[in-house]
């Protein structure tokens, strides 16, 4: 068994069995591999649903990165004044199979999970969006091997996009004192909802652990 084998079966694992599943592997791995193995994070909720689901919705995950792919090229396009139509017709590929892949979270999660909630399958559809216009996010999902969900600003799609020059000499005037103030109480508030995020999805991970063994009794 390689490293790559490894982590595709561990990835692939049950969450209850992640742990148990890691120590598993990397004695059989042994030497350094089994290390670097061993030294790898459980997934959180959220994540483990992604890499579950590129594994069993391979179909809809492969048009999700594939509509996210074009969806840059076509942003490029609009930046540079070419048409929206290859534009809209990513999205509507995207936004299609995004609803796909959102009920087979939604399954996934009552079937394994005991209960589907609201903050997870919503961390779930926000890292699909991410991932689909992300390099990184992109090759995780690609390969199901999340420990965190991705996270990213609206603005992260244009990352990496050549802006042309005639496009460039568009551009806003430099930004006033008050509206550098502006983005900073925007950021500081995105990291406090990110927090708040955090911590709904800890106590509704409390919520689905205490109503699962109860449904076991």
């Amino acid at each position: 068994m390689t490293l790559d084998d490894a982590l595709d079966e561990l990835y692939g694992a049950p969450l209850d069995e992640f742990v148990s599943e890691r120590k598993r592997l990397a004695r059989k791995l042994g030497g350094d591999d089994g290390k670097q193995l061993a030294a790898l994070r459980k997934p959180s909720v959220p994540a483990w649903v992604l890499n579950q689901l590129a594994r069993r919705e391979r179909r809809d995950v492969d048009l999700l990165l594939d509509a996210g792919h074009r969806l840059r090229q076509a942003q490029e396009g609009v930046l540079r004044g070419e048409e929206r139509k290859a534009f809209e017709q990513a999205r509507a590929t995207e936004t299609d199979a995004l609803k796909r892949l959102a009920k087979a979270a939604e399954r996934l999660l009552r079937d394994a999970r005991g209960s589907a909630a609201a903050g997870t399958l919503g961390r779930v559809e926000e890292a699909l969006r991410t991932a689909a216009i992300t390099e990184d996010g992109r090759e995780l999902l690609a390969r199901g091997r999340f420990t965190e969900p991705p996270q990213a600003s609206g603005f992260e799609a244009f990352a990496g996009i050549d802006v042309p020059k005639r496009a460039a000499k568009r551009r806003a005037p430099e930004k006033s004192e008050q509206q550098r103030e502006a983005e900073q109480e925007l950021k500081a508030l995105e990291r406090k909802l990110r927090a708040a995020r955090a911590e709904v999805e800890a106590l509704e991970q409390q919520v689905e652990a205490a109503r699962w063994r109860l449904q076991r009794k």
